[in-house]
């Protein structure tokens, strides 16, 4: 009787599991299918932006070097979760910045040289009108009390986009992190 109980719990429990496998296959498949037919207009846009700080290398650093403390210094982003391993972020928009996540993954890091890479992985109700988009950050030590910056990216402009726009925009999102980072490292100390 015992054996008969824990076949027909094992049957129930696959039959849970086969449908809650067919039932993300499916979802995958479709999500698939549209995302497909999505046209993205080839615009090569490249980004390249720098600020000059007169701040040691080492507390700009100590700031911005954290794949998850964007929320510490840019306006527009009041949260931030990383993935249980670290290379993943998901960071909330403002709604005056759009609203939505924007989620991405830590491409490389160097605490050495100071620089990092990321790539957006996923947007998930968020209107920013870029697509492929992956940036590179690099700080450099110009002095003992100064250090430049650079913030850049290149991204695809979805179908409906317009190149100035979305140049702009990201601009605009790396501009926050400059007058964020003045903010928090010469205002607020």
């Amino acid at each position: 009787m015992n054996s008969k109980r824990l076949n027909a719990k094992s049957i129930v429990k696959r039959l849970c599991l086969s449908c809650l496998l067919l039932m993300t296959v499916s979802t995958f498949t479709s999500q698939h299918a549209f995302a497909g037919k999505a046209k993205s207009v080839k615009k090569d846009s490249h980004v390249q932006t720098s600020h000059e700080f007169q701040l040691p290398a080492s507390a700009v650093w100590k700031l911005i070097s954290g794949f998850n403390t964007l929320p510490k210094y840019h306006a527009a982003v009041p949260e931030s979760h990383l993935s249980e391993d670290g290379s993943i972020r998901y960071l909330t928009i403002s709604e005056d910045a759009g609203g939505g996540v924007v989620v991405e993954r830590l491409m490389e890091f160097d605490h050495e040289d100071m620089n990092f890479s990321y790539k957006i992985i996923g947007l998930i109700e968020s209107p920013l009108p870029v697509e492929n988009y992956q940036a590179w950050v690099n700080l450099e030590s110009t002095g003992a009390n100064s250090c430049k910056l650079y913030w850049q990216s290149t991204f695809d402009i979805p179908e409906g986009g317009t190149k100035k726009e979305s140049e702009d925009i990201i601009e605009a999102i790396y501009k926050g992190c400059y007058d964020g980072i003045i903010r928090v490292l010469v205002q607020d100390s």
